[in-house]
């Protein structure tokens, strides 16, 4: 089974509070891949930071951020074009689509939402193409996270699809490497 993972392609962190340098691109080319490529998957998994106002990672908590990705705020919205297309694949019922919250409790920071679980659809595959925002923390995380619950399965990055906020670095230890 193969499978597509979306991480964070919210808006915030694309033109808002935390927008990371290339999102904007990234996030183009991920919905133009899906929209060419959404025949090679069978679900698509998509993670979402859902944080409340007074999220532990904000600078004015006394964490490292700004505000972002506030529950049930504009800035927590997928990215207009993906989502539009998102929708779609939903409401066509060809393949699952499961959108995964995290990082919503307070006192605790989440850059993965693998940390304690991996949800059925990514158990089952064999293959997991990772796209995202960004790649060098909530991508990062949760190619970690999966890699450190599910040894066996093939993970591949898009690289295209991926932002950084720092310098892009390998996502996948060299001996597992395997990019598009």
């Amino acid at each position: 089974m193969n499978v597509l993972l979306i991480i964070d392609p919210q808006i915030d962190f694309i033109s808002g509070s935390l927008a990371v340098p290339g999102a904007t691109e990234a996030m183009d080319f991920l919905t133009h891949w899906v929209e060419q490529h959404e025949q090679d998957y069978d679900a698509i998994v998509v993670t979402m930071d859902q944080h409340p106002a007074d999220h532990c990672s904000f600078d004015r908590m006394g964490g490292p951020w700004p505000p972002h990705c506030v529950r049930y705020t504009y800035g927590a919205a997928i990215y207009p074009p993906l989502a539009e297309l998102l929708g779609r694949i939903k409401c066509s019922h060809r393949i699952p689509l499961l959108y995964i919250p995290k990082a919503m409790s307070q006192h605790r920071d989440s850059y993965s939402a693998f940390a304690d679980t991996i949800p059925e659809l990514l158990i089952a595959a064999s293959r997991i193409d990772v796209a995202g925002l960004a790649g060098d923390y909530c991508v990062k995380c949760s190619i970690q996270d999966i890699r450190r619950q599910l040894s066996m399965t093939e993970i591949h990055t898009l690289d295209e699809g991926i932002a950084w906020i720092g310098t892009p670095e390998p996502l996948i230890p060299s001996a597992a490497l395997k990019q598009k």
